[in-house]
């Protein structure tokens, strides 16, 4: 595993959709790796979309990873996405203690619950749909909080490869996830560093070399869901920008502005700004660079 020699005293909430995309179960391993060698403070996890094993398959795996006690929160409204995850059935056969959804927090409790609680900065990772984001920031209390607890709020979301316009999935998939993505972008009072598609896409992690063992829970996750042979990188790529906590050292330059996504359409957008609150990342390395920090992490 790799990791810097200094012990970091972070904190960290991560969201996730946790849907049918296996590259979150890779993202989670990584999460959950650095709480435990000490880089950061895992404070919980909030997952924003629902469906009927999300919360128990969450926690088999957290199980899993040592993380058994870890707090879970869930957006029980957030069943539009649809979807049949095999992999969150066949995790939710692993012991777990959270039997059923309704065994987690409220997602945006768990939020508000945690910033109240923290005594210090906290980043917010999110790989997943923005809408419990949203309605944190549309929160009174959730509002100050992003404003006076919260130095970054690190996304997986959006494609910029085209002069930062594009369309992606955890912004345009529905109308909740497209007006919440419009409405983050305009008033969300931190700042906002964004991976976006084109980012992880080419870069393949979990693949057979990396983890063997058909009994590995991150590899049982990727066998169930058809990626045998590795899968886009997307979120684990995220957390590990986050993890890093350093654009440059982490393997990208970044271009700062302004994000925007239509409502409507879920369409992001750019506006060019050096002084901007938002920003996304370009790679600055080869692919095969990115993919052995991830083997690392995840083997």
């Amino acid at each position: 595993m790799t990791q810097t020699q200094k012990k970091h005293t972070r904190s960290v909430i991560l969201g996730t959709d946790w849907w049918t995309d296996c590259d979150d179960v890779a993202a989670v391993r990584i999460a959950c790796r650095a709480a435990r060698a000490g880089l950061w403070n895992l404070k919980g996890i909030v997952l924003n979309a629902c469906m009927p094993d999300s919360v128990s398959s969450m926690n088999a795996f957290c199980t899993a990873e040592q993380m058994e006690n870890l707090p879970l929160g869930i957006d029980l409204s957030a069943v539009e996405y649809g979807g049949n995850p095999p992999y969150q059935t066949v995790l939710a056969s692993l012991p777990h203690t959270l039997a059923g959804n309704h065994a987690a927090e409220d997602g945006l409790a768990l939020y508000l619950r945690l910033l109240s609680e923290a005594d210090g900065p906290v980043e917010l990772l999110e790989i997943g749909y923005p809408q419990v984001l949203a309605a944190l920031c549309a929160h009174p209390q959730g509002y100050r909080f992003l404003a006076e607890k919260v130095s970054c709020l690190w996304m997986m979301a959006g494609n910029w490869q085209n002069d930062g316009i594009g369309v992606e999935n955890n912004i345009a998939r529905g109308p909740t996830s497209r007006r919440a993505a419009a409405y983050l972008f305009e008033h969300c009072p931190c700042p906002i560093v964004l991976l976006g598609w084109e980012v992880g896409a080419s870069v393949i992690s979990g693949t057979p070399e990396t983890v063997p063992d058909p009994s590995d829970p991150l590899r049982m996750a990727f066998l169930a869901h058809g990626s045998r042979n590795g899968r886009s990188s997307w979120d684990p790529m995220l957390v590990l920008l986050a993890l890093t906590g350093d654009i440059r050292k982490a393997g990208y330059a970044i271009r700062r502005g302004y994000a925007s996504a239509d409502p409507e359409t879920g369409e992001n957008r750019f506006r060019y700004a050096d002084d901007g609150p938002h920003g996304y990342v370009v790679k600055t390395m080869p692919d095969p660079w990115y993919a052995a920090v991830l083997a690392e992490w995840l083997r």
